[in-house]
């Protein structure tokens, strides 16, 4: 690699990268990237490639590590995402999905048990998830998302589903639109507070590897959730090149499908990534351009913990610009939501830093991690005490 670019960047990646010059649009994004020779183009954020970011990029002939339109609708659609499980028998919660907001008060009003799920149809930036406990909290939800419009155009269409229950895992496949990679499976934090208090959020810290992926829950994963995914992806003519996010529930029925995300997990992916002792640009460069040449990646023997340090009010109403202090170099989290104002480096998102740690033991990775934690601080910030649990 000659040249390293960044967009929109952050202080914490423009120490290692160059700023691109062009605006949000993905059309001004592929339009640069065929000016100033780009390589390969590697989509962090779910709303660019909804967007079409890999098939505008397809136009100037510049690879994209992220799938199509139509393949990222997976995360960019709840309702077409359900449809595509259910369509190809991919074990998934039940569900009914609703753009009449009287037919969803009417359905929530018949509902004999909670917890119930609801789901905006649309990106929220993980916002968009509401486990009401009561009726009360049902109808409320779909007053904040269908008549309030709390999350704009995304909430127009809502899908409710039954309540799983179990643990949670984020499973992840490279893939180059034909062969299926499983990476290692990383534990996510979704909820705000500890003990899983609080709403939803995108998520407040993970570990890998997740301890619960035995050999034999590997295999019931890939005979009964992946072929179905498979042949959706076959018979629906995904251009699928890039990572798929599975989110699972481990029910008593076995994993059933939460959600599916078209790039890597935030946070996982920074509890993933140190842990891949591959040349990591060689296997998103095969994986965009259609031409993975492995069977499996290879893994350090260690975990990694990424502890999330979030802005007060979060994942509600928060406020931005507020000065971070580090006791330590600003190099050793990785950034989120920040900015450089006034010479200063300031809060600029709900979720700010990430604190992230490597070691021979998950313990060990834990306590390095939330040392890291405690030496940066901001106004009102606030992470979990219990990532790892």
């Amino acid at each position: 690699m000659t040249k390293f670019f960044c967009f929109p960047g952050n202080p914490g990646i423009e120490s290692l990268a160059e700023k691109a010059q062009c605006d949000d649009s993905i059309d001004s994004i592929a339009l640069w990237a065929k000016e100033n020779a780009i390589d390969l183009i590697v989509s962090g954020p779910e709303t660019y490639l909804v967007a079409g970011l890999a098939d505008e990029a397809a136009k100037f002939g510049i690879p994209v590590f992220g799938p199509t339109k139509k393949g990222a609708m997976l995360e960019g659609s709840k309702d077409f995402s359900k449809q595509f499980m259910k369509k190809y028998n991919v074990p998934t919660a039940g569900f009914n999905v609703f753009t009449d907001y009287d037919d969803a008060v009417t359905f929530i009003k018949s509902l004999k048990k909670y917890p119930t799920v609801i789901k905006a149809d649309g990106l929220a930036a993980g916002k968009g998830v509401k486990i009401a406990l009561n009726e009360k909290e049902a109808l409320h939800t779909l007053q904040d998302y269908m008549i309030d419009n709390t999350l704009g155009k995304s909430g127009n269409k809502i899908v409710i589903e039954e309540f799983m229950t179990g643990e949670e895992m984020s499973v992840f496949y490279l893939t180059d639109g034909k062969k299926f990679v499983q990476l290692i499976a990383a534990k996510d934090y979704k909820r705000a507070y500890d003990n899983d208090q609080g709403d939803n959020t995108g998520g407040m810290g993970c570990y890998a590897p997740h301890n619960s992926l035995t050999q034999k829950l590997k295999e019931k994963i890939e005979s009964d959730v992946m072929p179905g995914i498979i042949k959706g992806f076959q018979n629906e003519n995904f251009d699928y090149r890039g990572v798929l996010y599975v989110g699972l529930m481990l029910t008593n029925e076995g994993p059933k499908v939460v959600e599916f995300n078209c790039r890597f997990g935030d946070p996982e992916t920074q509890g993933i990534m140190p842990l891949i002792d591959n040349d990591l640009l060689e296997i998103f460069y095969q994986s965009a351009t259609g031409n993975l040449q492995f069977n499996e990646v290879q893994w350090k023997n260690e975990y990694a913990v990424s502890v999330v340090i979030a802005s007060a009010g979060y994942p509600a109403q928060y406020e931005k610009g507020k000065k971070i202090s580090f006791q330590t170099s600003m190099k050793d989290y990785i950034h989120a939501g920040t900015a450089f104002m006034h010479g200063e480096i300031v809060t600029n998102g709900g979720r700010v830093l990430n604190a992230v740690a490597t070691a021979k033991t998950k313990e060990e990775a834990l306590q390095k991690a939330y040392k890291l934690a405690t030496q940066v601080s901001f106004e009102g910030s606030f992470y979990r005490k219990d990532i790892g649990s």
